[in-house]
């Protein structure tokens, strides 16, 4: 090639490249204008929770903590991990003296109220006010729970109360997301931004998102680019995701409206048991349907119908399982009790069981 084309067409690189160096922090700049913009939006509908619990209670030997409360653990109640572990948490104000927050972080079912050791629960403006909270409902199938604080929020300064959609309404797949709560300092505003990264989850009642979740943003609104509500941060399961790992859930806004609907006339359900097969499987090959069975639970319907170790699982009730999730999405979609179609490869032999779903242990 000719000297002065090679450099002429090596010039143009690098001023292509330039060009792109020079976009790069305008657009980090309008990102960030972006999340401050939505952060200030929804800062003014979201609260600090803080739960008081028994130390007498945590400090007994042996004892792991409070019942039902996540990552809650260790004897010394005033240790600096074990505090941040707790909380504080976030809350969404969806009426003059009503906020929504996760229910796990109540702890154990209890038709009056908090699980046994919680014995209080207070709530941080971000204008610094406080006030305490008592537990109106509690709706575990959504991981909701209603709170009630003596006083009148819309007369606060920088308060501002959430509304709710008017008919459903899912965000897309691989949307922009932001989750906004409170963090250790509860004047102080949490975000964090991610995608949304599957629908339907929780038998429909979900969507997960690869946002960042730790405590404190567990019952934190989550939005749009326009600072539109979509979600709030519940369902979140502290032993599978574990914090920060860019795994959650959050309940769609019109779900949360139903259970909040439920919760102000003062009512207390009970998460009914969740549906299980009872197997462990794996992705068998890259370009066709097929999960490899890799544990058998005892006593499960799996067990009991007959599936084993090493076999493939190939469709249930004629879905092809192209990979786990859609194992876990066609389970959730039932109740227990429900028997499914499974036709499984043992070999080269083809077969077909009918597995009767369990409640999950």
């Amino acid at each position: 090639m000719n000297p002065t084309i090679k450099m002429t067409a090596l010039l143009l690189v690098l001023g292509f490249a330039s060009a792109l160096l020079a976009q790069e922090p305008v657009l980090h700049k309008e990102l960030e204008a972006q999340r401050i913009k939505v952060a200030k939006q929804l800062a003014k509908y979201t609260v600090s929770v803080e739960i008081d619990y028994d130390h007498a209670s945590l400090t007994k030997v042996g004892n792991p903590g409070i019942p039902g409360i996540p990552g809650m653990g260790g004897t010394d109640p005033d240790d600096p991990f074990t505090r941040y572990d707790i909380g504080p948490f976030s809350g969404l104000i969806v009426g003059a003296n009503h906020i929504l927050i996760s229910d796990r972080i109540l702890g154990d079912f209890n038709t009056s109220g908090a699980g046994p050791g919680v014995e209080g629960i207070t709530i941080t403006l971000q204008n610094g006010d406080r006030f305490s909270a008592t537990v109106m409902g509690r709706h575990q199938d959504i991981d909701l729970a209603l709170l009630k604080i003596e006083g009148d929020l819309s007369k606060q300064k920088d308060v501002a109360i959430a509304e709710f959609p008017a008919d459903e309404f899912r965000p897309e797949r691989a949307q922009q997301v932001f989750v906004v709560g409170r963090g250790q300092n509860p004047l102080r505003v949490l975000i964090n931004d991610g995608i949304v990264s599957a629908l339907d989850r929780e038998q429909k009642k979900a969507f997960q998102l690869d946002a960042r979740i730790s405590n404190a943003t567990l019952g934190a609104p989550v939005a749009d680019n326009e600072g539109r509500i979509l979600g709030m941060v519940t369902l979140h399961n502290h032993e599978t995701f574990g914090q920060s790992s860019g795994v959650s859930y959050a309940a769609y806004m019109h779900e949360v409206k139903r259970a909040y609907g439920v919760m102000r006339e003062g009512k207390f359900l009970e998460r009914p048991k969740a549906p299980f097969m009872g197997i462990g499987a794996n992705k068998k090959w890259p370009d066709k349907p097929g999960l490899e069975v890799g544990n058998i639970i005892t006593g499960s319907g799996a067990e009991k119908a007959g599936i084993q170790v090493g076999d493939v699982l190939l469709q249930v009730d004629g879905v092809d399982m192209n990979d786990v999730p859609d194992l876990i999405t066609h389970i959730q979609g039932h109740k227990v009790g429900d028997v499914l179609k499974v036709k499984f490869l043992r070999g080269e032999k083809e077969l077909e069981v009918s597995v009767t779903l369990g409640a999950r242990p």
